[in-house]
């Protein structure tokens, strides 16, 4: 937010003298969310653009395209560019339109993936509205030398993409509780399922192909972990492969707290489904109570 000092001198001498400040806010014509509407059979990604109007005035697309960052590419010959159909692209004031990308994932390794990490969606646009209700195209520095002649802005915005969890690779599932309950200062046995759904590309595949390095994290002010919180399992190769992972763990407090979470370090995020998901908290109830009985002894 930034402001502006108004000064105002009227009357039949100028003697008379109106000062206020006021505060003007800057904003994008446009605001941006992106989703992946679907998956085709042969790999290709959907990436529907939501572009939302910010401003009282019509907004009119002339060109789109999207310059994406190393591990996506586009598909076909669209250079990066959605149907030429779809333009010009008339937006309303404070309404929403979607333009839909086709895009498809590229293998890269990391040092590429680190060049351009973002992104750059460029939008060619023109702005028309009526000045009474505070919506009025700008005004250009350089002059066109054309009346009449189509204005035209461009309008980037920096999006980051992640891989999809589509078709993940490993399963990894929290098991029930036990129905007796948890309780203050009371051993626990946690456990996980993991499950593996395919064979890992070349990307997420450790040094140990039929192991997998889990990882307990945890609170140390909320629990207690009895017992070796990292190391490997053995998990076989074969599509369908399952191993449960069992830890024993000790509340140190009551109320709902987040119980422990398992992690796989060496496996990407993008290569793991949380099915079923673990409960985000759980109930801890207090040390059971105990009572303490003064017996006299006759001497």
């Amino acid at each position: 937010m930034r402001t502006i000092a108004l000064k105002l001198e009227f009357g039949a001498f100028h003697n008379q003298i109106f000062e206020r400040t006021l505060a003007v806010h800057f904003t994008y014509p446009f605001y941006v969310r992106t989703r992946v509407t679907d998956k085709c059979n042969d790999g290709t990604l959907l990436l529907q653009v939501i572009l939302h109007s910010e401003v009282k005035a019509t907004l009119t697309i002339y060109d789109a395209w999207l310059d994406l960052q190393s591990g996506f590419v586009h598909t076909g010959e669209t250079e990066g560019r959605p149907n030429s159909s779809f333009f010009p692209l008339i937006i309303s004031p404070t309404s929403k339109a979607g333009i839909l990308f086709s895009i498809c994932l590229d293998k890269t390794n990391a040092e590429e993936a680190r060049k351009q990490p973002e992104s750059i969606l460029n939008i060619k646009y023109g702005i028309s509205g009526d000045r009474t209700i505070g919506a009025h195209p700008p005004d250009m520095n350089e002059s066109t030398g054309v009346d009449g002649a189509r204005q035209e802005l461009i309008f980037r915005s920096a999006i980051t993409l992640q891989r999809p969890v589509l078709d993940p690779c490993l399963a990894v599932g929290f098991l029930p509780l036990s129905s007796d309950g948890l309780r203050v200062g009371q051993l626990v046995k946690m456990q996980w399922r993991v499950e593996r759904l395919k064979d890992l590309d070349e990307e997420g595949v450790s040094n140990h192909n039929d192991e997998v390095l889990y990882e307990v994290n945890a609170n140390s002010g909320n629990w207690m972990i009895a017992g070796r919180k990292r190391g490997y399992a053995s998990l076989s190769t074969k599509q369908g492969a399952r191993i449960i992972i069992s830890v024993l763990c000790m509340p140190l407090v009551a109320g709902y707290v987040r119980p422990p979470l398992l992690g796989l370090p060496d496996v990407d995020e993008a290569n793991i489904s949380c099915k079923p998901a673990g409960p985000h908290l759980v109930c801890v109830l207090p040390p059971p109570l105990s009572s303490s009985f003064c017996i006299p002894v006759n001497s």
